[in-house]
């Protein structure tokens, strides 16, 4: 087996992503105190996997991304970040990159633990927050950006197929 191949064989892709959701962990315990420590855990630990198999695939295809992918990536995940940092509006950062990372990606790892990480975000923000606008909107673009990149990938592809002389 090549070195390509066993770095992301997806077993390796999710022990990575569980070694870097772990570390979070303990990150978050040094730093966070009292009340605010569960609330962490739950909600922002289950992300970190999906989000470190999207880098992982990302990286595997590297070559084969166009800079409008690079660009809506960059986009879905500054938007994501800029929730922490910074003062979004309107839209949910986790479900944005969710559903960006679920739709968006070719690999199991990342595609699974985002649907999965997606249910239990759903579920926290729809039943136990009451959080419509900023949940339903991040589904939305993430759907929105994902589609894009698809749709000029297609595109792409069609026009490459035509293109290509056949021998």
């Amino acid at each position: 087996m090549s070195a390509r191949r066993l770095i992301f064989h997806p077993v390796v892709v999710l022990f990575f992503s569980l070694i870097c959701a772990s570390s979070y962990v303990f990150y978050a315990a040094s730093r966070v105190s009292g009340n605010q420590l569960p609330g962490y855990l739950f909600y922002v630990v289950p992300i970190i996997i999906p989000a470190v198999a999207f880098l992982f695939d990302r990286a595997e295809r590297f070559r084969q991304a166009s800079i409008l992918q690079f660009v809506v990536d960059a986009l879905v995940i500054g938007i994501a970040i800029g929730r922490v940092i910074g003062n979004v509006p309107f839209v949910s950062g986790h479900t944005l990159f969710l559903t960006y990372c679920l739709l968006g990606t070719r690999s199991k790892v990342p595609r699974v633990t985002a649907a999965i990480v997606l249910l239990q975000v759903i579920y926290l923000k729809y039943f136990v927050w009451h959080d419509w606008i900023t949940s339903t909107s991040g589904i939305v673009l993430g759907v929105i950006a994902a589609f894009v990149v698809w749709w000029f990938r297609e595109r792409v592809e069609v026009e490459r197929l035509i293109t290509t002389p056949t021998v």
